[in-house]
């Protein structure tokens, strides 16, 4: 009982401690994430703190690996208040005990600079040879679309294709993500042209129109990934 006391009343001598020094304090600075597979991306939380009785600004946050990706919606926290900071951690290309530093540079008033470390720790077993990665699938990610009508998608497309026909595209275009690659086609090249034009005006920088259109690649792989009832 007396270790138990005595761990206690340290603890809190501690905590006072780092208040009346104006640290910056967090609400774990260890995170296990177990065991994944290589791959995963690991996400998690830290909720950083600031007891007093001056502000804290934080100059830098920044990681061990490239790897670690992290994201401060606020540097400046008065007395009492609190800020998440959200990390990412992508286990590609790691195996075994794998361990990540992140450090946060920080000032209180006139002081030097502090640094606060925190660490995303776990284990990652190798992925199996018919395993595709989230961050392999995210950059292979395309968006196919047919321009032409409802019954001439029907009657045939690429597989994945999705339909939007030419009259109906204005409508979608303020739902296309930016920074993915959208292959347009119709049946003959024209009109997919013309959309694509109008989405590197709109800033779509990987929008395409397949040349020909679906003549073109009839012609070059006959019915090869041809969906039709």
């Amino acid at each position: 009982m007396r270790r138990v006391l005595l761990t206690l009343l340290l603890c809190a001598t501690v905590s006072v401690a780092a208040a009346a020094n104006g640290a910056l304090l967090v609400d774990a600075a260890d995170f296990n994430f177990g065991k994944v597979i290589e791959g995963t991306i690991v996400v998690h939380t830290f909720i950083l703190s600031n007891p007093g009785p001056q502000p804290i600004e934080i100059k830098k946050v920044r990681a061990s690996c490239g790897c670690t990706a992290m994201a401060l919606s606020d540097y400046s926290l008065d007395a009492g208040e609190s800020v998440q900071l959200d990390t990412r951690v992508d286990t590609s290309g790691f195996g075994g005990d794998v361990v990540k530093s992140i450090y946060v540079d920080y000032m209180t008033g006139s002081s030097e600079s502090k640094t606060l470390t925190l660490h995303v720790a776990g284990n990652v077993s190798r992925a199996q040879p018919y395993h595709i990665t989230v961050g392999d699938l995210n950059y292979l990610f395309y968006i196919l679309i047919d321009l032409r009508d409802a019954e001439a998608y029907a009657a045939g497309h690429l597989m994945g294709a999705i339909n939007i026909p030419y009259g109906e595209f204005a409508a979608w275009a303020a739902r296309l993500p930016k920074g993915v690659i959208i292959v347009l086609y119709d049946q003959d090249g024209a009109l997919s042209d013309e959309i694509a034009q109008a989405l590197f005006a709109q800033g779509y920088s990987d929008a395409r129109s397949l040349q020909g259109g679906l003549n073109a690649w009839t012609i070059a792989y006959d019915e090869q990934f041809i969906l039709e009832p």
